[in-house]
């Protein structure tokens, strides 16, 4: 089921987009905490915004603070407009291991997509780049949206997160979804 956003301040809607499943074959990263912090449960529409982050988001290994990978299989290429996340926190805490700067990438090529070392680009196309800002210090959502330019329709997509916002050991990343305009 897709979840629909009004878009403020710009005309039209936003579908969000997810991957075909939420597990290990469509969503990857550089590195994961382990049990409970998988990258696929930050892309699951069903997870919890707020509370504890174990089974709700996604975190690197401990010593993932810098140049990770997550990337999102979405099974076709689409033509993406927006990106929503909700930046790591648990229970209002932690927030500085939130991911900060960041590259979003496309690719139609599978190799690409299992290729999951910081520094290979091979076979990706570079869409934009930016900074997640920080989640508030709160037990609560916090949503932020990234509008997208459209440099061409992508069936894998790369986030590459350069730093956090402080953390030494981990980064990580509450909720992210990629968005079409319809």
């Amino acid at each position: 089921m897709a979840i629909i956003r009004r878009a403020s301040g710009l005309r039209g809607l936003f579908r969000s987009l997810y991957p075909t499943a939420h597990d290990g074959t469509y969503v990857k990263s550089t590195t994961n905490a382990g049990a409970g912090y998988y990258p696929y449960t930050a892309t699951d529409p069903t997870k919890s915004l707020d509370g504890s982050s174990s089974g709700t988001s996604w975190s690197s290994g401990s010593s993932g603070a810098t140049n990770q990978r997550f990337h999102i299989d979405l099974g076709a290429p689409k033509l993406i407009s927006r990106l929503y996340y909700e930046n790591y926190h648990n229970t209002g805490s932690d927030t500085d291991e939130g991911g900060k700067n960041f590259t979003l990438q496309g690719s139609n090529n599978g190799a690409a997509f299992a290729e999951l070392t910081y520094a290979t680009d091979t076979n990706w196309t570079e869409i934009t780049t930016g900074q997640f800002a920080q989640h508030a210090a709160a037990n609560s959502a916090d949503p932020k949206y990234i509008i997208v330019p459209a440099t061409g329709s992508y069936r894998y997509f790369a986030i590459k997160i350069a730093d956090n916002w402080g953390d030494a050991s981990y980064m990580g990343i509450r909720r992210i979804e990629l968005q079409e305009m319809y």
